[in-house]
C-alpha cells in the first residue's frame, strides 16, 4: 500500500486489479475503454465506428463496410462482455448502450494511464 494513501481512498481489490489487466490486455477494449473514458456511454454502433476508425488510424485507405461490421460483431460478442466481466463497463442489450460502470478510481486511472501512453507526445 502506498504510505501516502488515505484509507478513505477507494482501492481496488487484487482480484479486481487481475481482472482488470486480463480485459485491458487487449487494445480493442482498451480503444473501448478510452473513448468512455471522454464520453461515459456509448451506443454499441458508435463504439464500432470508432474502434474501427482508430484501429484503422494508420491506414490511407477506405474502410470498407463489412470492416465495420465485423469490429460491430467483435465487440458485440467478445470484447463487451469481457468487459463487463471485469465490472469497467455495463451494456443495456435491449438499447445496446454501453457505459462506464463505477469502477474503482485506481482502475480508471490504469486507463487513462494507458490511452497517454498510448497516444504518445
Amino acid at each position: 500500500m502506498d504510505p501516502e494513501q488515505s484509507p478513505a481512498e477507494p482501492t481496488a481489490s487484487p482480484d479486481l486489479l487481475d481482472d482488470a489487466f486480463l480485459a485491458l490486455r487487449e487494445r480493442d477494449r482498451r480503444l473501448v475503454l478510452y473513448f468512455l473514458l471522454e464520453h461515459e456511454t456509448a451506443s454499441l454502433s458508435e463504439l464500432a465506428d470508432v474502434v474501427t476508425a482508430w484501429s484503422h488510424a494508420d491506414d490511407s485507405r477506405v474502410i470498407e463496410p463489412r470492416c465495420r461490421n465485423q469490429w460491430y460483431l467483435q465487440l458485440r460478442q467478445v470484447h463487451i462482455p469481457k468487459l463487463v466481466d471485469a465490472d469497467i463497463v455495463t451494456h443495456d442489450e435491449e438499447t445496446g448502450r454501453v457505459s462506464l460502470a463505477s469502477c474503482p478510481e485506481p482502475i480508471r486511472e490504469l486507463a487513462a494511464r494507458a490511452c497517454a501512453a498510448e497516444a504518445g507526445p
